[in-house]
């Protein structure tokens, strides 16, 4: 199976790394100079009945919710079309077996990364599904998911954070730890998977590897919306090979020709020593001036 083939283009003070011959993805994130704290995974693959194989590659991706393991692992080794002309990065792939065709468009305002994934129907049927933005990051740092600051109720009796668990999680695992307003998950070595998901009400999560800290935003759960995974619109997954990231947009019937979108903004905050608690405690549900 040939290696992904990529393209490196600079944006504002950062650098995208982008893969050619599969996707869309990004394959690398870093300040010019900097670290990538993304994953790179060129040979994990995971075997598919009819003989395939779909390749992690590691770094950022785009999927599609909710996680149907005929329709969500379907190999994207197609050449994607790169358009930096203008001041973003549009990457758009090929439409899949059911139609759909992922897009991603990167832009640059200031130190925030604006990434917009869309899902469009070039079918005939219409097509059930959330948009799903996964980030593949390297073991070794520690992820955050913020809960539910606010009561649900004046008297603050009602329950206000739902904690969502896949069947192979042990809440005894030493990766995971619980706060008052965080939980918290170690990209550690050790093989044992794990995957913890809660809506998101912060508007952030959060990785820190290094002396930085990954930060992505994206929207908070709206009252119309339906999320999928019981309302976990964020997640985080781990194993011993990677992290993993993961925000969701609200399900759409999307019918030939719509598209539906999605936001995150991400960020490298360099901490100068800092501890990642301080700096947590003071984002904003919101990049300043950036509509999620």
């Amino acid at each position: 199976m040939a290696a992904a083939e990529t393209a490196t283009i600079p944006l504002g003070s950062y650098e995208f790394t982008i893969a050619t011959n599969a996707g869309p993805r990004v394959l690398g994130y870093r300040r010019k100079q900097g670290v990538n704290p993304f994953a790179e995974l060129p040979n994990d693959v995971i075997p598919l009945q009819d003989g395939r194989k779909y390749r992690f590659l590691g770094g950022h991706r785009l999927w599609r919710a909710p996680e149907i393991p005929a329709v969500t692992y379907e190999p994207d080794d197609r050449p994607v079309k790169i358009d930096d002309s203008s001041r973003d990065i549009d990457i758009s792939g090929p439409a899949d077996r059911n139609g759909i065709a992922k897009r991603i468009t990167v832009s640059q305002r200031g130190n925030y990364s604006i990434v917009d994934h869309a899902l469009e129907n070039h079918g005939q049927d219409t097509v059930l599904s959330a948009p799903w933005a996964i980030t593949q990051l390297k073991p070794g740092g520690f992820a955050y998911l913020p809960l539910a600051a606010e009561p649900s109720d004046p008297d603050a009796v009602q329950p206000n954070r739902l904690l969502v668990l896949w069947p192979y999680t042990d809440l005894s695992a030493p990766e995971i730890q619980f706060t008052e307003r965080l939980i918290m998950v170690h990209g550690s070595e050790r093989n044992a998977r794990l995957k913890v998901g809660v809506a998101n009400t912060q508007g952030w999560v959060a990785y820190h590897y290094g002396d930085e800290l990954f930060v992505i935003w994206s929207h908070v759960n709206r009252a119309e919306g339906y999320y999928v995974d019981h309302g976990a619109s964020v997640q985080c997954y781990r194993d011993g090979r990677f992290l993993e990231l993961e925000t969701l947009g609200s399900r759409a019937q999307l019918a030939p020709g719509e598209r539906v979108t999605h936001r995150e903004v991400w960020t490298l905050i360099d901490l100068g020593g800092q501890p990642p608690d301080d700096v947590l405690a003071d984002l904003p549900e919101t990049p300043d001036g950036i509509f999620l």
